[in-house]
């Protein structure tokens, strides 16, 4: 009986643990694919980026939340479709601010 218990707990931490692993690697690799396309594509330098984040939410469903070092109150998101990197909206500003990296 002792022997099934563990069994039983073993399968159900598996359960519970599969889909947070899925989703901490799924975020990592497209942290990872949003920091190459910043940096190859835009031409950016690695250290105009402040932070990247990658974000699990509704639609689309994964994100990655991209601060720059010269506008450090302006959240960027990006999202990967298809294997292409898009850029998502900014966070909100003022009518007629002029965003730098949209």
């Amino acid at each position: 009986m002792h022997k099934k218990t563990m069994i039983i707990v073993f399968l159900v931490l598996i359960m519970i643990s599969a889909p947070v692993i899925y989703v901490q690697g799924t975020l990592l690799s497209l942290e990872n694919q949003v920091r190459q396309y910043l940096i190859t594509e835009k031409n950016l330098d690695e250290k105009t980026i402040v932070s990247l984040d990658g974000v699990f939410g509704k639609l689309p469903l994964f994100s990655v939340e991209v601060i720059f070092a010269d506008e450090p109150d302006v959240r960027y998101f990006y999202t990967e479709k298809n294997g292409n990197i898009i850029p998502l909206h900014p966070s909100p500003k003022p009518k007629g601010y002029e965003y730098k990296h949209k």
